[in-house]
């Protein structure tokens, strides 16, 4: 269980729709500014095991932004575009989308917002020079 100071500074990040390589640029320039974020995983989605959609979670610690080279993501390009489903507290998912939108070019497709917490879903794409 979770302590309420914890919760509280932590955005859960949650990638689809992306390969493992896709997963792994995306939270190296989360690792670079969070450097306190928690190990990635990955899970597959319901239905019979092995079958289901590829999820990759990582839990960001905002507390810990350093303010890293979110323009890592230029060396490593996204393959396609990643859902990014952002869950926390307001200011810390502001936060960690503020990063990812230094690093990717990003589409909102929507947010939900609660009593204490809100969800923020993303699209993300290999930012493309201007």
């Amino acid at each position: 269980m979770t302590d309420a100071r914890e919760s509280a500074d932590h955005v859960s990040v949650h990638l689809t729709d992306c390969g493992h390589q896709d997963a792994g640029a995306v939270f190296g320039v989360l690792e670079a500014v969070f450097p306190e974020a928690g190990p990635p995983r990955s899970e597959t989605g319901p239905g019979s095991p092995g079958a289901g959609p590829m999820i990759w979670c990582m839990s960001v610690d905002t507390r810990t932004r350093a303010g890293g080279d979110a323009g890592q993501a230029e060396k490593t390009p996204l393959s396609g575009s990643v859902t990014a489903d952002l869950f926390g507290a307001a200011d810390p998912v502001r936060q960690v989308k503020e990063e990812l939108e230094q690093a990717f070019a990003v589409e909102h497709r929507g947010h939900v917002s609660g009593e204490h917490e809100m969800e923020l879903r993303l699209r993300l794409a290999t930012r493309t020079a201007s």
